[in-house]
């Protein structure tokens, strides 16, 4: 029986993390544009009339994220939303590997 609980809770706990993985670039782009509004220009700044939207600009903030610049901001707020951003996904697919594991081991 615990083991059933602790298999439900390492999918739950990894749920919550690719969840929390996918929010926080929003979280931080928020933090961005109320905070740094010259640095957010440069994000939504594609060199042409129109600013970046939708995909071009999830892409733009994917790339803004895996570079180092969010730590050259030095914000203890965005820093913090950005370590929780990198470590969540490393978390959660460890959390589910964890749980095949525990799957492929009890059916021995």
């Amino acid at each position: 029986m615990i083991l059933v609980v602790v298999y439900i809770g390492l999918l739950v706990i990894g749920l919550a993390c690719f969840i929390t993985h996918a929010v926080l670039p929003f979280r931080i782009a928020k933090h961005l544009r109320e905070d740094y509004p010259q640095h957010w220009k440069v994000i939504v700044d594609t060199g042409s009339a129109q600013a970046a939207h939708g995909p071009q600009l999830w892409l733009r903030m994917q790339s803004v994220l895996r570079s180092p610049a969010i730590a050259a901001i030095d914000d203890a707020a965005i820093t913090r939303l950005w370590r929780r951003w990198r470590y969540s996904q490393w978390l959660a697919w460890a959390c589910w590997v964890a749980a095949l594991a525990m799957q492929w081991f009890s059916r021995s």
